[in-house]
């Protein structure tokens, strides 16, 4: 018998799931309803970060047809997500009178 040794990096692997649910969970059995909430996906287009483990990957597989998957390195804080928005409101660029 042979045995795989697989070695991790922490440069190389993720540390956290970024899951962003795309579909919604209307008509769907309640065990994929429950595996979302799990997860912290109560509304569309909310995104969640959950860290890279297996109970978590189990999760996700569950309710793969739904959500969006990115691997991240670190969950964002206030002032990256501010940053990453656009401003609010809108601008005139010219006027036609």
């Amino acid at each position: 018998m042979f045995r795989r040794n697989f070695s991790s990096s922490a440069h190389v692997a993720a540390n956290y799931y970024k899951i962003t649910l795309k579909r919604s969970t209307i008509g769907l059995p309640e065990d994929i309803r429950a595996a979302s909430k799990t997860l912290g996906l109560f509304r569309l287009h909310k995104t969640t970060y959950k860290p890279v483990n297996a109970s978590n990957a189990g999760l996700i597989l569950k309710i793969k047809e739904l959500v969006q998957v990115d691997l991240v390195d670190s969950i964002p804080n206030k002032e990256e997500l501010a940053a990453a928005k656009p401003p609010r409101g809108y601008t005139v660029v010219g006027h036609k009178l």
